[in-house]
């Protein structure tokens, strides 16, 4: 499955960085979901306050959740949780599911540096 058209609502940057990756599968009992406790690491290739672009190792399937934790500020690590909404070997797109205030304000800040550093 290819890049579908864009449809971003908030607009992305280059962010290379290290990921942890945890997939997020239903229980046995299918009624809730869990974080599992192998993780593997990914690189992103950019980031925006809705998602997160990832180099991954191997493919992951559309709809598949993760959870990702990822350095956004020296020192300040954010956990979220996404979905990959679409996925080629070895590269997806994560649409983030909830974005807190910590993770914006990261995101804005990384976005103003960058800004900062281009002029």
């Amino acid at each position: 499955m290819g890049i579908p058209d864009e449809k971003r609502r908030h607009g992305r940057f280059d962010f290379q960085k290290r990921v942890q990756v945890f997939p997020v599968l239903p229980s046995k009992s299918g009624n809730i979901y869990e974080v599992q406790k192998d993780s593997f690491e990914a690189r992103s290739s950019d980031v925006s306050e809705g998602g997160l672009g990832l180099e991954t190792p191997k493919p992951l399937n559309p709809d598949f959740l993760l959870k990702v934790n990822f350095e956004v500020q020296d020192r300040q690590t954010v956990e979220v949780y996404g979905k990959v909404v679409w996925s080629e070997p070895n590269h997806c797109g994560i649409r983030f599911m909830y974005t807190d205030t910590s993770l914006r304000r990261g995101i804005k800040s990384l976005a103003q540096g960058k800004t900062a550093a281009s002029r």
